[in-house]
């Protein structure tokens, strides 16, 4: 009679446990990596819509300053926002940047402002380089955990 053997779940259940319980540390910079690749893909998305303010008076522009949050853990993970910093100045008026940003990426028409979605367009069309870093440092970390195992 023949016999078929099917072995090696022990190991891949242990596998599964690991990966699990990849350190904060590691999600952090995966997080970060992630970030880093969005703020410049959300930037070049922008100035390819015509985001930039045309002001030559304006002395900062919202595309000049997408930074990202800390990283936050979260149950399944973690979390980064990325976030327009700072306001701008136009006679006695100061808006936020982030305001500004907003109106672009969803418009005003009340004002007649159409949107111009630069970060949702950013974000999905480049899903692959973004993720890329995390791949990159979570699948380096699993490499040299069972590396040594």
């Amino acid at each position: 009679m023949a016999e078929v053997i099917l072995t090696g779940f022990d190991e891949l259940q242990d596998a599964f446990k690991a990966i699990s319980s990849i350190p904060f540390s590691v999600t952090r910079q995966a997080l970060d990596g992630m970030a880093d690749v969005a703020e410049g893909k959300i930037r070049a998305t922008g100035e390819s819509m015509g985001v930039r303010d045309t002001d030559p008076d304006a002395q900062e522009h919202i595309l000049d300053n997408i930074s990202h949050s800390r990283p936050k853990k979260t149950e399944d993970g973690g979390k980064a926002f990325i976030t327009f910093t700072g306001s701008r100045k136009r006679g006695n008026t100061v808006t936020r940047n982030a305001a500004i940003a907003y109106i672009n990426e969803y418009g005003a028409p009340r004002r007649g402002i159409s949107a111009r979605p630069f970060i949702s367009t950013g974000m999905a069309r480049n899903e692959k380089e973004i993720s890329a870093p995390a791949e990159e440092i979570i699948g380096g970390w699993i490499e040299k955990t069972y590396a040594t195992k």
